[in-house]
């Protein structure tokens, strides 16, 4: 490496560690004193210099001494374990305890090779300082989430560096990169700075490099590169451009507020909505708790105003493993202030369509076979983006007091008793609904299961259960309180399985074939079956209605292994090849109890348990629900779900996913399908034509190319397609080049979701290896 300027990295907390490395690494010559060796001789050092755990040896043609003062000329050769110094000449004062040593002076060890002009260094004060340093460092890396690797060695320079005392070093004009060749890479450089090890390192006048051109100056930094960075300070502007949001400009601010807690804040500059505010705050109080707050908001100032979507959105994420007595507490706060907020400024695709938001808060206990919870829930569903009071449902679970056991056994008998009780404080809110903000719901549901022995391979397990319920409010005229009593009686029978070892073999692999069927009956009866339709709805506590029906199954399995040989200890693990699973439901009572009224809308449990999506109840067969999975090689898997017309009427709703792994090529596929006559759960009258009804049909595809760890072109491009409404509602695509030490990551951005959000980003980063990424594109965000 040549003694040409190179820049210099100050930003990076990685470079700051390495050079910390190196310049302690230089303090271990001070054993030098006053060793003096012959011509060409290895000779013993004063024994005040000899360490009890290590031995200085010394070679040089010549030396001699001066007083105090002694000197080794030509081809010195120092070695103290492992390190290694060689240099034209040295010279140690025994009164002071300086060493100089100058003309070509080389440092190296298991982890860096440092080049000198001159070293100054006092053994007594362990201070010193070094002339034109340059080299390289072996320093392991830290692979952190999202940050670009390389195994390149820590190249930098220094024209001047001081050290202070044991922790503390300054340094002048110096530099750093990670690539071979500064001028066809990165490198940072300063005109002066100040390390503190373990904690800091301040900086003044740093420039960026990227390829010979400066593109990034800052008069002042101060950088963390404590073992866990954290330092109060300004952060590195970010701008961006946005189809839909126009030039983006923003800051942050960063305060560390004590080793377990720190506080993120920042602004963003859309010019064609206006000013966004960001928060973040962590905590981590103990080993085994911590807490995430995430606040974003913006002050939305569209043209035209039909547009505008002002608000903002606040996630919470916490736990404590120990909260005393064996409890452990959680939190999960996920809010928006609209659908329409949530749809303009997110950037995921998936968040972006859903319309639920959940607020959890928890604390359980579970000890034997028991568990005890308190917790506080609110459940919202925005009905539409419109930005209107009463515009979702809101469903309020506060307070929440739950106890249940699992199945135990009675003794030594087959019988087995499990139960759920709770107590809730419940409320719903919806336009048209009006009920008591918040009512009592109290229940108690216990079971018992027997297990009897095999009969001829035949296993029967009956259930008997009831469940008692008593809501504060109902549907019912003058929302009088309602007590609700369910008996009900379930049958399990699992027929003996069907199983086939193949004798041969087909390309060194065995197969084996299983056919496995299930019967379930299950029978509901209710005390006052007339007042079901008048319970709220807050959960799937509240769903069960009169039911009588049987469900069947039969799944089809073929397993594959290695062949091995009947002697062989090595048994290697059988992987299903394919599974093929059909299940039905018959009801015997398709009205349930009376519950169903043609032309209504519901939702109930002994439906919903089968398949998650819409079909035409008020019959007595229910769909074929049909999965298929195969998966034939490590690198390929598919799976197929059908639900299928009982009567002839073919597909009601179809769904596929595939993965494909092929070298540096992968694939991913997903196909759902909803027919326009699935959407009824009860014929309408007068029937609707179901060339009126809607329907659903939604494209996936994802392809990838390469890996952004390596170096190369890497990519990927991702589509997701509403096939009904012939609209690509997302286009993704990115392109990265890994040249080793830097990777340049590019990225386009398209959504479609609607007059609220038609937009294009462009998004770009540089990102450099064991340091971490700049531009506006999150940190090695890729879809592969």
């Amino acid at each position: 490496m040549s003694r040409s300027h190179v820049p210099m990295n100050i930003v990076s907390t990685r470079f700051c560690r390495m050079l910390e490395r190196a310049l302690l690494a230089v303090v271990m010559l001070y054993p030098l004193a006053e060793s003096v060796p012959s011509m060409a001789q290895q000779v013993a050092i004063p024994l005040q210099l000899q360490g009890s755990q290590s031995t200085i040896t010394l070679h040089a043609d010549s030396q001699q001494k001066e007083g105090d003062i002694y000197r080794a000329l030509g081809h010195v050769e120092i070695t103290y374990r492992g390190m290694k110094l060689t240099a034209d000449e040295a010279s140690y004062n025994a009164t002071s305890g300086e060493v100089v040593a100058r003309g070509n002076v080389l440092f190296t060890d298991p982890q860096s090779h440092i080049a000198a002009d001159e070293v100054h260094y006092n053994v007594r004060t362990q201070k010193g300082w070094f002339s034109n340093g340059t080299g390289f460092l072996h320093a392991k890396v830290r692979q952190r989430p999202r940050v670009l690797k390389t195994e390149n060695p820590f190249y930098f320079r220094a024209a001047r560096i001081d050290r202070l005392s044991e922790d503390t070093y300054t340094f002048e004009h110096g530099s750093a990169t990670t690539c071979d060749c500064a001028d066809k890479g990165w490198s940072i450089s300063v005109r002066k700075g100040r390390v503190v090890v373990d904690d800091k390192l301040v900086t003044h006048g740093a420039l960026f490099r990227l390829l010979r051109m400066p593109l990034f100056y800052s008069p002042f930094t101060v950088n963390s590169i404590a073992r866990q960075p954290r330092q109060t300070g300004f952060l590195l502007p970010h701008i961006g451009t946005s189809s839909q949001k126009g030039f983006i400009v923003g800051e942050g601010f960063f305060w560390a507020i004590n080793p377990s807690a720190d506080l993120l804040v920042g602004i963003e500059n859309f010019s064609k909505r206006g000013v966004a505010q960001r928060g973040q705050f962590r905590a981590r109080p103990s080993q085994d708790s911590e807490l995430t707050v995430n606040y974003f908001g913006v002050n939305d100032k569209a043209e035209p105003v039909d547009i505008r979507a002002p608000g903002e959105s606040v996630r919470v994420v916490g736990k404590a493993d120990n909260l005393g007595y064996g409890f452990r507490g959680v939190v999960d706060v996920d809010y928006i202030s609209s659908l329409a907020f949530r749809l303009t400024y997110t950037d995921n695709f998936s968040e972006a369509v859903t319309s639920e938001v959940r607020q959890t808060g928890f604390a359980s206990k579970n000890f034997d076979a028991y568990s005890l919870g308190f917790s506080a829930t609110r459940y919202q569903n925005f009905l539409s983006t419109a930005q209107v009071p009463g515009n979702s449902v809101i469903i309020r679970q506060t307070p929440s007091v739950e106890f249940s056991g699992v199945d135990k056994q009675l003794g030594h008998t087959p019988f087995y008793f499990s139960f759920e009780s709770s107590a809730d404080g419940v409320g719903r809110t919806e336009p048209g609904l009006e009920i008591p903000r918040l009512a009592e719901r109290l229940d108690f549901h216990p079971m018992l299961l027997i297990r009897p022995k095999e009969f001829w391979h035949f296993r029967l397990i009956p259930t008997f259960g009831m469940r008692a319920t008593h809501y504060g409010t109902s549907l019912a005229p003058g929302n009088a309180p309602l007590t609700r009593l369910f008996g009900e009686v379930g049958v399990d029978l699992r027929p003996p399985s069907l199983e086939k070892v193949f004798s041969g073999t087909f390309k060194g692999r065995r197969f084996k074939h299983v056919i496995e069927p299930d019967i379930h009956y299950q029978l509901v009866r209710a005390r006052d079956p007339e007042t079901i339709m008048d319970t709220v709805l807050y959960d799937e506590t509240d769903l069960f209605v009169q039911d009588n029906e049987i469900e069947y199954s039969l799944t089809n399995s073929i397993f594959m292994r290695k062949d091995v040989p009947g002697d062989s200890t090595d048994r290697p693990q059988a992987r299903e090849l394919i599974s093929w699973t059909i299940a039905q439901k018959y009801y015997f009572d398709p009205s349930f109890g009376g519950a169903l009224v043609p032309g209504q809308k519901y939702v109930f449990d002994p439906t919903v348990s089968l398949t998650g999506f819409a079909f035409a109840q008020g019959r007595h067969l229910s769909p074929i629900v049909s999965a298929l999975r195969v998966a034939p090689f490590s690198n390929y898997d598919t799976e197929i779900r059908v639900d299928l017309s009982p009567n002839g009427g073919g597909v009601l709703n179809a769904g596929i996913t595939s993965h494909l792994r092929h070298g540096i090529w992968g694939l991913a596929f997903t196909d759902f399908f909803i027919n326009r006559s699935s959407v009824f759960n009860a014929p309408t009258t007068p029937p609707t034509p179901a060339s009126e009804t809607p329907s659903f049909h939604f494209l996936r595809t994802l392809a990838t190319y390469g890996d952004v760890n390596r170096k190369g072109l890497s990519g990927s491009f991702g589509v997701d397609y509403n096939l009904a409404q012939q609209i690509a509602q997302q286009v993704l695509g990115q392109v990265s080049y890994n040249f080793g030490c830097f990777a340049l990551d590019l990225e386009y951005l398209r959504i479609d979701l609607g007059p609220l959000r038609r937009e294009n980003q462009f998004r770009v980063a540089v990102s450099l290896a064991n340091v971490g990424t700049f531009g506006n594109l999150k940190p090695r965000k890729t879809l592969y």
